[in-house]
């Protein structure tokens, strides 16, 4: 199981990406918190999943965020011989095996997947390749493994104060006495009398109708009149909203989420939903970075063969502006769509 999150971290456009080890089970942790299952974009064998529909997200009884799976997810069980300290699994049968899946069992570490699958009738053929060292030898052992399931978090992004935004900072208001005036309107209204400090000739003053002052919307109102010339200090602690604003339906435009579509891949034109030679042998493929000046990682795409959304890494390679697919050359009249994440 491999999970990305898009929102929940304190940096503008990181995206986290979790792998777990499925099973036969239902229910997994996650790493992040999310309040509702449209935050995920899960795909299962590449099959992109519906929220609320194929799976859910929830709290275990310990408090664990978990996504809930409506079945059971496929598993493949076979037998074969591990040697410690080796990723390699021999001995196995290959077949219905593919790259990305987990593997589970006795001298498997956990979190641990299939990074290569020979070919049939190759002399390797009974071997596979393993992301983790076995920490165990053994012969005849039962190993699992599971579907290949890829999630992407919408939205691992904490809303935080700017730190060179001059409401962050302390305000402060200053008036003069006059021996008679009791209201003094601040510059700002604060949230609460808590997020002032009042201050007459230096001394500073309690707040509270029996004490020496009290607030009304941005209004300080004094028990009794300042003397005449008297400085009085009016500090602002905190000006900075202490919750997130509401977005009105509608109004996030492509520009500030700064995504594009690629439908150009070869240095060649694409045409429509297929391409013909010399495209139709390559694996190789230059993308059209969205944006002056940006680079692009695995993690920083999305990308669809033939509206599967293939897995980072397992699936292809990005280096600079070059795109590798690493599971051979497309059928023809395959469709290749990118899609850039915010960056």
């Amino acid at each position: 199981m491999s999970d990305s999150y898009i929102g929940l971290a304190p940096s503008y456009g990181v995206f986290e990406k979790q792998n777990i080890a499925g099973t036969a089970a239902t229910t997994y942790s996650l790493d992040f918190d999310v309040v509702q299952s449209t935050q995920l974009l899960v795909s299962l064998d590449g099959i992109v999943q519906e929220p609320d529909y194929a799976y859910s997200v929830g709290r275990s009884s310990a408090g664990v965020m978990q996504i809930t799976f409506a079945e059971a997810l496929p598993v493949t069980t076979t037998t074969g011989n591990t040697t410690a300290n080796s990723s390699s699994l021999t001995n196995i049968t290959t077949t219905n095996i593919s790259v990305g899946q987990s593997i589970t069992g006795t001298g498997i570490p956990a979190n641990t997947f299939v990074n290569a699958v020979p070919t049939a009738g190759t002399s390797n053929n009974g071997t596979l390749t393993l992301s983790n060292a076995a920490t165990a030898a053994g012969t005849g052992v039962t190993f699992t493994f599971g579907a290949r399931i890829y999630v992407v978090y919408l939205g691992k992004q904490l809303l935080t104060p700017s730190t060179n935004n001059a409401n962050t900072y302390p305000k402060l208001d200053t008036f003069t006495g006059d021996g008679s005036d009791v209201t003094f309107e601040c510059s700002a209204t604060p949230p609460s009398a808590a997020a002032l400090m009042v201050f007459v000739g230096g001394v500073f003053q309690r707040e509270g109708s029996s004490n020496a002052w009290t607030l009304s919307g941005a209004t300080v109102t004094f028990t009794a009149a300042p003397a005449n010339l008297a400085t009085i200090a009016v500090m602002h602690l905190a000006t900075e909203q202490s919750f997130l604003p509401t977005v009105v339906d509608g109004t996030v435009g492509i520009a500030k989420l700064s995504l594009s579509n690629s439908s150009t891949i070869d240095a060649a034109t694409q045409a429509g939903s297929g391409w013909t030679a010399p495209q139709e042998s390559d694996t190789t493929w230059i993308i059209n970075a969205a944006g002056t000046g940006k680079t692009y990682t695995v993690d920083d795409l999305l990308v669809y063969l033939n509206g599967v959304n293939l897995l980072p890494t397992t699936d292809y390679t990005v280096s600079g502006t070059t795109l590798t697919l690493t599971g051979g050359v497309p059928p023809v009249a395959s469709s290749l769509v990118i899609r850039y994440l915010p960056k």
